[in-house]
C-alpha cells in the first residue's frame, strides 16, 4: 500500500497512475509532431500540455510533494513554453517531453 494526503493506493492503482500520466505525456508529443499533427487538427497542444500540469500539480499535493514531480512539471512547463515560441524547435519539445515521461518512472511510493 502507498500512503498517501487522503489514505492508501494499492501498488497497481499507483503504477496504473504514472502509466496514465506517462501516455498523456506522450500524446502531446503526438499532437504536435510534424508527422503526425494533422491527424489532431482539432487539438490544442497548450491546452493539453496546460491540463496536464494542473493534474500533475494536484498529483504533487496528493502524493506528497515527491522531488521527481517537480523535474517532470518543469520539463513539461519547458515544452509548453518551447512549443509557444515562434521558432519552435520540435526536437528540442520533443527532448523535454520525452525526458518528462521519463522522469515520471522515478516517482517512488510514499511510506
Amino acid at each position: 500500500m502507498i500512503t498517501h494526503k487522503y489514505g492508501e493506493l494499492k501498488e497497481n492503482q499507483f503504477e496504473q497512475t504514472k502509466q496514465e500520466i506517462r501516455k498523456q505525456i506522450f500524446f502531446a508529443l503526438l499532437i504536435a509532431d510534424p508527422k503526425t499533427r494533422d491527424n489532431y487538427r482539432d487539438v490544442e497542444v497548450d491546452r493539453v500540455l496546460s491540463n496536464l500540469l494542473y493534474k500533475i500539480g494536484g498529483l504533487n499535493s496528493v502524493l506528497y510533494y515527491p522531488p521527481e514531480l517537480v523535474t517532470v512539471i518543469s520539463l513539461l512547463e519547458s515544452a509548453r513554453i518551447e512549443y509557444n515560441n515562434p521558432s519552435f524547435d520540435f526536437k528540442v519539445y520533443r527532448k523535454l517531453v520525452l525526458d518528462a515521461g521519463a522522469e515520471v518512472l522515478k516517482i517512488k511510493e510514499v511510506l
